[in-house]
């Protein structure tokens, strides 16, 4: 079971804030950190305040256990967000940029209105309980796909697991010839990862919840992305009421692999609103 872990104060995970103006919140992917955001948030920094975040379990933040058989929810990640922002940054008005686990915990932000959120930025949120919720063949085929990554990693050792994870979102192989010290990292962090997928199966949450959302949402994906996130991409674009979306030369990765062209969206939507 997952439990959270008490810090001392002066090992508290840290809100970064950089930038000035109209504040947005950037949320990372599993086994990364705010620091996937830094080259985005040295655009936007003239015009925004950037606030970034490490999630549970990723960079500096390293408050959740492991376990065989993960608990975890997007609920608990939220309110972990929460404790970290001053009581004059939970109540302003804000932009959510989130990609893959953090899309999904910024939907959930949004939906729960635990945020004021004027508008969603989302490349990819990996929602897995969409899929579970449909009663498609290939719905289901993909939930049992996703289940069997989840369940199969606390059972591996941690470069095991690590390699099991990336190769499923990039390709064959591709963890194996990353730089040693980037392997190594992700092999220490690679236990939040089943937690994270049992967030996203678990939450409590429909299409018809997310029609609700009532902002401006650009909602991006990758051509060369696995078919899970890009079925869930498509019931949230059936979902969501005021929504943008665009499909982009790109794997599930696109924010780490092609930065310039998933940025210059963003940038670009940003402009609109």
């Amino acid at each position: 079971m997952a439990v959270s872990q008490v810090f001392p104060a002066e090992q508290q995970p840290k809100l970064k804030v950089t930038g000035q103006g109209a504040p947005i919140l950037l949320l990372h992917s599993s086994l990364s950190s705010h620091k996937q955001w830094l080259p985005l948030a040295a655009l936007l920094s003239e015009q925004y305040s950037l606030w970034l975040p490490d999630l549970q379990g990723y960079g500096s933040n390293k408050a959740v256990a492991a376990g065989l058989t993960p608990e975890w929810s997007l609920a608990a990640e939220a309110d972990a967000i929460m404790a970290l922002l001053s009581p004059e940054q939970k109540n302003a008005d804000l932009i959510l940029i989130g990609h893959s686990y953090g899309g999904a915990v910024a939907l959930h932000l949004a939906r729960t209105h635990k945020l004021k959120v004027k508008a969603l930025v989302l490349f990819e949120p990996v929602a897995f309980h969409l899929l579970a919720g449909e009663s498609s063949s290939e719905a289901q085929a993909l939930t049992a796909e996703v289940k069997l990554l989840s369940q199969q990693m606390p059972t591996l050792a941690a470069w095991d697991a690590a390699r099991l994870f990336v190769d499923y979102w990039q390709q064959k192989d591709y963890f194996r010839f990353l730089p040693v010290r980037m392997q190594q990292q992700m092999a220490a962090q690679v236990w939040k990862v089943p937690q994270d997928f049992a967030a996203l199966i678990g939450e409590d949450a429909t299409q018809a919840d997310y029609a609700r959302l009532q902002m401006p949402v650009l909602l991006m994906r990758g051509a060369d992305s696995r078919r899970a996130a890009l079925l869930v991409a498509e019931l949230l674009a059936q979902s969501l009421t005021q929504v943008q979306t665009t499909t982009l030369p790109t794997g599930h990765m696109g924010p780490l692999t092609a930065p310039e062209l998933v940025n210059q969206q963003i940038m670009d939507f940003l402009a609109g609103l």
